[in-house]
């Protein structure tokens, strides 16, 4: 199949070319944020660790919640092309392909930002743990917050796939 073919084929007759790109966008962009989003709290926490030792498993779940984004971009991925049945060979009308394109890579711009900005609040509650650790419940309420607008983009994801396939542009 030549490239003229395989625009013509997945681009221009079907949505499932821009369906295709836009979870792939959002795949790569939840992995992008998380992975520098961990570096950030990982510096951090390896660090503090290098002072207090003892503080491993407090400091653990604060390094690691940042790397949610890139579980939330990858299951949105995995759903959106089982929703709209890429196994299956289904077609998607182009419109319908365009609009989850956008969407997706829209969700995983916030993926991205969320899961970096989540990361420097699971630093600065690293630092909070390290001197007064008998706070680190109260210093985890901080990037946990940050994390509801990743829950907020992931579920936004998953009610768009619904609507999107049940809507007359599908």
């Amino acid at each position: 199949m030549t490239f003229a073919q395989l625009l013509e084929t997945y681009f221009f007759s079907s949505g499932q070319g821009w369906n295709i790109v836009g979870l792939f966008v959002c795949l790569m962009l939840g992995g992008m944020g998380s992975a520098k989003a961990l570096y950030i709290s990982g510096n951090q926490a390896a660090g503090a660790l290098s002072e207090k030792p003892e503080l491993f498993g407090r400091l653990f779940v604060l390094m690691a919640l940042p790397a949610t984004q890139g579980l939330y971009g990858f299951v949105l991925c995995f759903l959106g092309m089982q929703q709209m049945g890429l196994s299956a060979g289904k077609t998607l009308s182009v419109p319908a392909g365009i609009a989850l394109c956008f969407a997706f890579i829209f969700i995983g711009v916030v993926l991205y930002f969320s899961a970096v900005y989540q990361g420097k609040s699971a630093a600065a509650a690293i630092n909070l743990t390290v001197k007064q650790p008998s706070k680190s419940g109260s210093a985890l309420l901080f990037p946990a917050l940050v994390e509801t607008y990743a829950l907020l983009a992931f579920v936004g994801g998953f009610l768009l796939l619904t609507f999107i396939q049940g809507s007359s542009i599908f």
